[in-house]
């Protein structure tokens, strides 16, 4: 089940390093959350939906930087996964994320939380 999670996580990646926002929508699940806390130097927390994550994608706002992946670990239970991933890049900043997997109706792994932490 590690492999599946580290696929779907691998996935979407790469398809943020290449703004598909159609791939990301099949691999986001509908509720997707990205929660922001303190996010570059903010003083609050952000919580961006998952239209507004696309529609930032599309306005080039955010993704197109290809990232190498790391995975600090993967606890899984029953149909629910928590991931510690480090993104890294050579040119731009290095990200930890915590990432919130449940796997929908077909058995297929969602990412339906996602909690970055720019390491700069």
């Amino acid at each position: 089940m590690k492999n599946q999670i580290e696929k779907a996580v691998t996935s979407i990646e790469k398809a943020a390093a290449n703004r598909n926002t159609k791939q990301l929508t099949e691999f986001l699940h509908k509720d997707y959350r990205v929660i922001a806390n303190r996010f570059k130097g903010s003083e609050n927390a952000v919580i961006i939906s998952k239209e507004t994550y696309l529609q930032m994608m599309k306005d080039k706002k955010i993704g197109g930087t290809s990232y190498d992946i790391n995975f600090n670990d993967i606890k899984i239970s029953g149909h629910t996964a928590i991931v510690d991933v480090l993104y890294s890049s050579e040119i731009t900043s290095d990200m930890h994320k915590f990432l919130v997997l449940i796997q929908d109706e077909n058995n297929e792994w969602k990412i339906v939380s996602d909690i970055p932490i720019v390491m700069e």
